[in-house]
């Protein structure tokens, strides 16, 4: 049974971090503005993490062995029939974009950060399969 409590948090925590990104504004027209440019990387950080939770969460109520990586989470989902491969699969290279985050920020470009900021929206994706998900075991 999923602990419904901390899947919403988990996914209010992600809706919040969406909407401060979106605030900050950053983009190519702002791609110069370091501030935003931190600002946003570390926001997509939080999503990415929360995603992690979210997809450890999903993986320990379903009794799946846990993974060796953070990017092997999503792949395992999909191969138990919980996650849509395509979304697994783009979820897997996002989270990759992360650990270069974690242990090579002081690298991170202001076009890598941007092409990154891209990518990070298919999160709402996963978050929606998810919702669709604990809500059918909810019945």
């Amino acid at each position: 049974m999923y602990d419904i409590e901390r899947i919403n948090k988990m996914v209010d925590d992600i809706g919040r971090f969406f909407r401060e990104l979106d605030k900050f504004g950053y983009n190519e027209k702002t791609i110069a503005d370091s501030e935003k440019m931190h600002a946003s990387a570390m926001v997509i950080f939080g999503i990415m993490n929360r995603a992690i939770d979210l997809a450890e969460e999903v993986a320990v109520k379903n009794d799946l062995p846990m993974p060796a990586t953070y990017s092997d989470c999503f792949p395992a989902l999909a191969k138990a029939g919980l996650l849509d491969k395509k979304i697994a699969i783009k979820l897997e290279k996002l989270i990759k974009q992360r650990n270069l985050f974690a242990h090579h920020y002081y690298d991170s470009a202001p076009k890598s950060v941007l092409k990154v900021l891209r990518e990070v929206y298919i999160v709402k994706d996963f978050v929606e399969k998810i919702k669709k998900l604990v809500g059918k075991t909810k019945s």
